[in-house]
């Protein structure tokens, strides 16, 4: 028996064991981010936050091709990055620890003359993320694979204006062009056009942030969460003990 949150992970319970029971239960973020709205005239305008990118995975390579031609329109575009800076070439220790993906990532900032453009935060407490999240114009998740990001989930429940991927199980989250913009693994146009829309069209970008707030407040929201995985252990206390006395 098995809980999931998305299509995706339904679908593939279903492929690997279709006996399987699955139980839909939605997740509960960290309870510092329920209570705050993402405000467009408080935060940093043409800013673009990505939550993670020390790993292929996380997609900020696709983000960074994106990033150049969104700088030919918006040359004060800025991107912050949480996590260590992997692309880091200063010391000697920092050149001998520079991985293949490092490698990579500084060679595509070098290439499109991004030096100025792109800052890494470093490990963040919860307390600071949560200001980078609303300090930021646009929150971007540009990875290869996800299931259910909290990451997405937090700044939908901010009420970032936001864009990802559409993968894994990021489309069950969200309703396309609704709630969050999504475009095509690898389209790093359609990546750029959509931070491009949403820097351009403020109205647009905060009717976006507020839906996307309104549907993450049900996803998200801790009280149902709790009684649906109540309701989950009941029943599987139940059918455990109907076979238990046959």
């Amino acid at each position: 028996q098995v809980c999931g949150r998305t299509d995706f992970d339904k679908n593939y319970v279903a492929q690997v064991n279709p006996s399987c029971m699955y139980y839909p239960l939605n997740e509960t973020l960290r309870p510092e981010f329920y209570g705050h709205r993402w405000d467009a005239e408080k935060c940093r305008k043409h800013s673009i936050f990505v939550a993670q990118g020390n790993y292929p995975i996380k997609g900020l390579h696709f983000m960074l091709e994106a990033l150049a031609t969104i700088r030919d329109a918006y040359p004060d575009v800025h991107l912050y990055v949480a996590g260590d800076c992997i692309t880091a070439y200063g010391t000697l220790k920092e050149k001998i620890k520079l991985s293949a993906y490092g490698k990579y990532l500084r060679n595509l900032v070098q290439k499109h003359g991004l030096e100025e453009n792109v800052t890494f935060l470093g490990s963040l407490g919860v307390g600071e993320i949560l200001k980078q999240y609303l300090n930021s114009h646009v929150y971007v998740i540009p990875s290869v694979l996800e299931n259910s990001p909290n990451s997405l989930g937090e700044a939908m429940l901010l009420g970032m204006p936001c864009v990802a991927s559409r993968v894994g199980g990021i489309p069950s989250l969200a309703t396309e062009g609704k709630e969050v913009l999504m475009y095509d693994l690898e389209d790093t146009k359609a990546l750029a056009e959509h931070v491009l829309r949403l820097f351009e069209d403020e109205k647009y970008a905060g009717e976006l942030g507020a839906a996307a707030a309104a549907r993450a407040n049900l996803t998200h929201d801790a009280q149902a969460n709790y009684k649906m995985l109540c309701w989950i252990y009941e029943t599987i206390a139940k059918q455990t003990e109907r076979h238990v006395n046959k």
